[in-house]
């Protein structure tokens, strides 16, 4: 159901305001509003907007926590898929003194991890220089003599399409003395020297520059190539040590994560709750305060605000006045409320129809599906992981809601006798020698009109209760008429039309009820025009929705085709496994193409299950009823990302 809403109004000194914010999210279950949104505009011009909170140092700390965290995590045990976070009070959570030791921590974490990153950077530029001289290290020079009174050693790297023979010819038709040595090459450069008289140094750095070659200068280096290469590896292997050293205080230091990780959250919820203080009003000594809270959450939050020096009341919002929409659906239905939230929340002031959603995109899910394998699957993977890995409310909402489809992919797979396809039979055939009939009530292969009727008769249902829907609101809201009218004269006309193919007396009953069905539509669906011509039009031509409704009755026949697709395609994977006959190698590639086979089938087709059951939800059914357009109940509570927030009594 759509749970009821009353609109809020705390005044409280300004004083109080931080703690009266914090003991509200604390209960999680008032949405503040803009305080403007909620009084007279009249009102709300009388009061002063909050100056806005600096939550600069805040949102430092947070990430000066991430960063150590982030270090921390190279290091400790590491957490597998089935981590669960920890569960902590509210009151644990923003302890002031487990807060302080946090950041004393922090602080501690910073200065290594400073230390160490000096050391990678130095590294960096370590390795790079070595990389840089390597080429070079055959070049048995000195490098203070590249450069002497009379001569200039330059060193080039050339691109490795040109050839040193072909600088060697260049100089020699400008009559450019100088020598070429070809040091080393890689595959994409060559690495060159070119020895030269001073005098003519710049008539061989113009000829270079031709060939599209880069000069290599070496820097503040004593000694050969090979001596700085051996002076490099020293300092990298220093370095190293030093960067292993602070690892070791990090690895020392990795048991402080969790404590790092409880105050990130605890001063991202502190941003999250001040950060609201912006949206208030106040009269100079008085904040307002106003918000959606669920109505029989009431008591709970009086219970925190009777201790404040504060006056607080609860209203009914106005009878045109949108509010918050939070749907209560028990245990089996929740989860199937992802479903409507993805398509669109219902208006506050429509209905709550998860139960119906879930109850038939569970029956179309597995009748889409229809495999006892795959349904096994879903249920031990879906409700499994549902339990057992730590996700948010979404996530574990939809593994749930997939769990709870693959017990219908179970029933309707033992139904077809579909478990992974055929591989019982088949097994036993190939491998055994064995005969094998696996028991069957319905035989979707040789008895495709058998389920198609089936699945119409299932979207037949599901329509008439979608346009239920509709009459039940129109009745809710005093059109009872309307309601006939609408819906009543629909209901005797789409049930008299498929009478009239029936033998005897069931037949009039046909005859009679589209008549008496027709002629209620013709009198009635043209009301809201303004002449009588208009009226009757529109009646006649209303005849012509009949054909939107079988349109959409036939919608339903892809039930048939998306559970002939997972049969077949199941039991081909299983002939395929089978064509090399029994024996060792038989059995080993069918074990392969079996997993492989079946992981791909089961993931396309449970898609294209969710997919088309899905649509039937928001096509045919919403298209009956379906009023969207609302805005999700979202109350101030403390959103952690590294531990659980137990709520408290």
């Amino acid at each position: 159901m759509i749970e009821k809403m009353k609109k809020i109004y705390v005044y409280g000194l300004r004083e109080q305001s931080a703690d009266i914010l914090e003991d509200i999210m604390r209960c999680g279950v008032i949405q503040p509003v803009k305080t403007e949104e909620m009084l007279e505009l009249d009102t709300a011009q009388k009061l002063e907007r909050n100056e806005g909170v600096d939550l600069s140092g805040e949102e430092e700390l947070c990430e000066r926590l991430e960063l150590c965290i982030e270090a921390l995590k190279e290091f400790g045990e590491k957490r597998g898929l089935f981590y669960q976070r920890p569960d902590v009070t509210y009151g644990e959570l923003v302890n002031d003194e487990t807060l302080l030791e946090a950041i004393g921590s922090c602080e501690k974490i910073e200065k290594v991890v400073k230390k160490r990153q000096g050391y990678e950077k130095d590294l960096q530029k370590t390795e790079l220089k070595k990389a840089a001289l390597i080429p070079w290290e055959a070049l048995n020079i000195q490098v203070s003599d590249l450069k002497t009174a009379n001569t200039r050693t330059i060193c080039y790297v050339l691109p490795a399409p040109r050839q040193v023979e072909e600088i060697q010819e260049a100089a020699d038709e400008k009559d450019i003395i100088v020598w070429l040595s070809n040091i080393s090459e890689d595959d994409e450069s060559r690495y060159v020297t070119a020895l030269c008289h001073g005098d003519r140094e710049k008539s061989v750095r113009e000829m270079f520059s031709l060939f599209g070659a880069k000069e290599f200068v070496p820097r503040d280096m004593d000694g050969t190539f090979a001596d700085n290469i051996s002076l490099c590896d020293k300092e990298i292997e220093r370095l190293k040590s030093k960067i292993e050293e602070e690892n070791e205080k990090l690895r020392a230091a990795s048991g402080k994560r969790e404590e790092l990780e409880k105050a990130w959250d605890a001063i991202k919820v502190r941003i999250d709750c001040l950060s609201g203080k912006e949206n208030l009003l106040h009269t100079g000594k008085v904040d307002v305060l106003t918000g959606w809270i669920v109505a029989e959450k009431k008591d709970k939050v009086s219970r925190v605000l009777d201790k404040y020096t504060c006056c607080y009341e609860c209203v009914e919002p106005d009878e045109d006045e949108d509010f918050p929409v939070s749907m209560k659906n028990s245990k089996i239905v929740a989860p199937f409320g992802a479903l409507t939230e993805m398509y669109s929340l219902p208006g506050s002031r429509s209905m709550d129809s998860n139960w119906a959603i879930g109850l038939f995109f569970f029956i179309f899910f597995g009748m889409m599906l229809s495999d006892a394998g795959y349904g096994l699957l879903l249920t031990i993977g879906g409700l499994g992981g549902a339990k057992l890995i730590d996700m948010n409310e979404g996530g574990k909402r939809f593994m749930t809601m997939i769990g709870i489809s693959g017990i219908s992919t179970m029933f309707w797979g033992l139904v077809y006798g579909s478990f992974f396809g055929d591989v019982i039979p088949t097994v036993a055939d190939v491998f055994f020698g064995r005969h094998v009939e696996i028991p069957q009530l319905i035989d979707p292969l040789n008895q495709p009109m058998v389920v198609l009727v089936m699945a119409c008769a299932m979207g037949v249902i599901h329509i008439f209760i979608g346009m239920g829907f509709k009459a039940y609101l129109m009745i809710k809201r005093g059109d009872k008429w309307g309601a006939l009218f609408d819906v009543g004269f629909w209901y005797i006309l789409l049930i008299g039309l498929p009478c009239l193919i029936l033998p005897g007396g069931l037949k009039w009953i046909g005859i009679v009820m589209s008549i008496a069905g027709a002629l209620g539509l013709i009198l009635t669906q043209g009301r809201a025009k303004p002449t009588i011509f208009g009226k009757i039009t529109g009646g006649i031509m209303s005849l012509y929705d009949v054909t939107g409704y079988f349109s959409d009755v036939l919608a339903y026949s892809r039930i048939l085709a998306l559970g002939l697709a997972t049969g077949v395609i199941a039991s081909v994977g299983n002939t395929i496994g089978t064509l090399t006959g029994g024996g060792i190698i038989g059995a080993i590639l069918f074990i392969v193409i079996f997993v492989g086979g079946h992981a791909l089938n089961m993931a396309i087709n449970a898609l294209g299950a969710y997919v088309h059951s899905a649509r039937l939800q928001y096509v045919e059914f919403f298209g009956k009823y379906y009023e969207s357009g609302g805005k999700k109940f979202q109350p101030l509570k403390a959103k952690t990302k590294y531990v659980k927030v137990m709520e408290e009594e």
